[in-house]
């Protein structure tokens, strides 16, 4: 691929690339979340990238008929695959950045040899093949994803989050290794530690008990192994004598992850937070003591990045994209092995000398996943795919 720079560049104006965003409707907040941040780090480069948003259609609201349901998702379908791909047509500028490989088929629609696609992960690929135990999907839903990123091997650069994800956009699709770049995401500023008063004010107004909390940040889909987190705080009260809580935030337990805690005993010991706004997580980080991320697999892993930048430690399974990113601060064990998971989780409640040895090295981990330098990689993407 060139490396030359085009002729705007050259001449001092800023590259213009336009960032086609998801649907906010979707309850997606991670993805939301990626491409808005991003666009404000591209605007503060220096120099800038001449940075403009594009968002989908909205998503039908459902109504009371007796097959709302069905309309609804008959609806989000055809927004998703007919209404977006149909409003970017033609659209024009140098280059184009599909922010979620969910939506890699704008591709085709933006003109490929321009687009640039984030890759998060190919959660649902591993699930068809059987490599996230416990995991199904909808033979619709299953369709849609393969449509969306056949389109990935097409697109002028691929752009995957981290070298784990890479490894699948490889071993799935068929993908020329120069396409690909791994860029990983950046941790924000607003992620430190926060003044005590603002961690109370949030204890009080969730309602968490005053004992030990554990944390887990994000969905309650198999891949993220919540039934594991639950029989590690089992095991942590009743093994090691732990009296301690779990503090679920964003998507609630599932019906049958709620009747796996009341088995345990564990339903008095258990908070679901719901949905926390991005302001909010930072205090909530610090209202625990231990983040908690035993997931199968990742495709990078914000939470325990984000927990170590507000100065608490992290457990995680060691899946590739954890040794990846959170290796060498967070501590590690298999995502099957509680035993080794409450133990290293034990640890960190009750030593302090290991609890402060694990801040330090999360602190300093976080120092390399600034989202300037995110944004500069794919500034310099940007004005490569620009030239050729």
């Amino acid at each position: 691929m060139s490396t030359r720079e085009p002729a705007a560049r050259r001449s001092g104006a800023p590259l213009r690339v336009n960032l086609y965003l998801v649907n906010p409707s979707e309850c997606r907040p991670s993805m939301d979340r990626y491409g808005r941040t991003l666009e404000r780090a591209l605007r503060y480069l220096d120099p800038p990238v001449d940075v403009h948003t594009v968002t989908p259609p909205p998503w039908p609201q459902r109504d009371d008929g007796p097959f709302s349901r069905l309309a609804e998702n008959v609806g989000k379908y055809r927004v998703r695959y007919g209404d977006y791909p149909r409003r970017v047509s033609g659209a024009s500028a140098p280059v184009h950045h599909v922010i979620d490989h969910s939506y890699a088929h704008l591709a085709p629609a933006l003109g490929a040899r321009r687009t640039v696609v984030t890759c998060h992960d190919l959660m649902p690929l591993r699930v068809a093949n059987g490599h996230i135990p416990g995991a199904r999907m909808s033979r619709i839903a299953m369709l849609a994803f393969r449509y969306a990123v056949r389109q990935l091997p097409r697109a002028a650069g691929v752009v995957c989050v981290s070298q784990a994800t890479a490894d699948d956009v490889r071993r799935y699709l068929d993908c020329e290794p120069d396409r690909l770049h791994v860029v990983h995401s950046g941790v924000a500023d607003h992620f430190r530690a926060p003044p005590a008063e603002r961690t109370a004010h949030l204890r009080r107004r969730l309602g968490l008990p005053s004992v030990p909390l554990v944390l887990h940040v994000g969905g309650a889909d198999a891949y993220k192994n919540i039934e594991g987190a639950v029989r590690v705080v089992h095991a942590l009260r009743r093994t090691h004598g732990i009296d301690c809580a779990l503090v679920k935030a964003g998507q609630r337990l599932t019906t049958e992850q709620r009747r796996l805690a009341q088995r345990l005993g564990l339903d008095p010991w258990i908070v679901e937070t719901g949905y926390v706004p991005e302001p909010d997580l930072p205090a909530l980080y610090a209202c625990c003591k231990v983040l908690l991320t035993p997931s199968h697999w990742e495709g990078f892993g914000w939470p325990a990045l984000e927990a170590m930048a507000c100065g608490t430690p992290a457990v995680t399974s060691d899946c590739p994209a954890f040794r990846e990113t959170a290796g060498g601060a967070a501590l590690q064990a298999p995502a099957t092995d509680t035993r080794g998971l409450a133990a290293a989780a034990a640890r960190l409640l009750q030593d302090v000398g290991a609890r402060q040895s694990a801040q330090a090295r999360g602190l300093a981990l976080v120092q390399r996943f600034r989202w300037d330098r995110t944004a500069r990689a794919f500034a310099e993407i940007y004005a490569s795919v620009a030239a050729t």
